[in-house]
Order: structure tokens, then sequence, then C-alpha cells
């Protein structure tokens, strides 16, 4: 599916799944970094059966490397720490970082509009959920059929339950807040606590946009602490025309 995606939605940024890209390393590292014992990049000794537990914890520092300088050297300091192993550094090059790194380290993810999901878990979940409601592979199309529409408006149920209480129900946090009054009951209480979140960033940072990283605004479409910081300051409200997705 994913070499079809180009062709299918070619306006649409795609991303891989950092689970299962850290499972594929995880797999490579067993099977290629054998030895008596490797110093840790501390040049501490490690003992074997720790390789990979040190491997994966510096597999993800590259996969969480927040700016591009500190996945170089991120990077850098994982060539450095395993070039005993050289089949597996070769794996790790070029047949992940240097095709995708775009698609997985966070520095380049976070550029896009994602919703927080970096992995393929809700669509897995729904799959495992598909398949209790089908009775059994050899099914015909009308059961199956029949399967599939009583699971989606169960969801949509759920959905419909979830908006109406963010409707119904406020926090004893925004209430009487003006900055939050014209977001109450009109977006999410997921949403809201995004914000909040932010807010409390807003107040330690104030408006150095070095600081915030707009991540908030780039990666949820909300408005992220430099531009709350501002309303703080002017005492006025959020309004739902800067909220990019309810």
């Amino acid at each position: 599916m994913i070499n079809v995606v180009v062709e299918v939605f070619p306006k649409a940024t795609t991303l891989l799944c950092s689970y299962h890209i850290g499972q594929n390393v995880r797999a490579r590292c067993k099977l290629d970094c054998k030895v008596k014992d490797v110093k840790g990049k501390n040049g501490e000794a490690i003992k074997p059966a720790s390789v990979v537990k040190t491997v994966m914890a510096a597999w993800m520092d590259i996969v969480d490397s927040e700016t591009e300088e500190a996945y170089i050297d991120n990077w850098t300091r994982f060539k450095v720490v395993y070039a005993k192993f050289p089949k597996f550094l070769d794996y790790v090059e070029k047949t992940i970082l240097d095709p995708v790194k775009e698609k997985c380290v966070r520095f380049w993810v976070d550029k896009n509009l994602h919703m927080g999901n970096t992995t393929t878990n809700r669509a897995e979940s729904a799959h495992a959920q598909l398949k209790k409601y089908l009775s059994s592979s050899m099914s015909d199309l009308s059961t199956n059929w029949k399967s599939v529409h009583a699971m989606l408006e169960l969801q949509h149920t759920a959905i419909h339950a979830s908006f109406q209480t963010s409707i119904i129900m406020l926090q004893h946090r925004f209430k009487d807040k003006v900055l939050w009054s014209r977001l109450i009951r009109n977006i999410s209480r997921e949403a809201l606590h995004h914000l909040v979140v932010e807010y409390n960033k807003a107040l330690e940072i104030g408006t150095d946009k070095s600081r915030c990283g707009c991540l908030s605004l780039i990666t949820y479409g909300l408005p992220c602490a430099c531009m709350i910081n501002l309303k703080i300051k002017n005492r006025i409200a959020l309004r739902l025309e800067e909220i990019h997705t309810h």
C-alpha cells in the first residue's frame, strides 16, 4: 500500500510507523550484534545480554532527535559506539536512515500535521476489533457486510457520545476563564487538554518562538505557547478561527 500512496494521494505526506521500524532494528541487532562485550557510549562495559537494550536506547535517541543538529550528533555517536558491528550499521544507515529518515525521525516528522499519530496502532486496533466481529474467514460477503456495519454503528455511537461529553461537561479549570470562553463546548476536551499544556508552557517561555518550537500549531493545528502568551498578555480569548482542527 505504501508504494501506491503517491499515485492515489499525491498531495499526502507519508509517515512510517516508528514502532515497527524499531522492531526491525531490534531484530537486526539480535542477528548481527553478537560479541562477548562492547563499550557503551560512556565507555562502560556492556554484558552481551544488555547489548540489544543498549542499542535500542541509542536508536531511540536518534528517532527522538528534535533538531537536525541533535540527529547528526546522535547518529555520529551511534556509529562510534557500535563500530564493531559494520553489517548492522550498514543496515541502519542504508535501509532506514538514508532513504526514510524524514518519515520516522522526530525532527522531520513534526513538520507535518500528524495529530500525534506516529505509529500504526490506531489502524491495527481497528483491524483487531474488526476481526472480533467477523465470525469466520469463510463467511460470505453478506454476513461480513452485516458484521462490519454493526461495528461501525457502535463506533459512531461512541464518537457521538464523546462529542456530547465535550459539549455538556465542563472541567473546573476552564470555568470563568476568558482565554477559553469561546472554545468551551465548541472543541473537544482532548483539544482543550493540549491547549492547557501549551498554556503552562507559555507562562514559562513567553513569546520566544525559538523555545516554543510551535509544534502544537504544526502537528495538531492548535495554538502554540507563544501564540497563547500574546492572548494572556492582552487578556483576550482564543477564537475558533485560530483552531485548525476541532
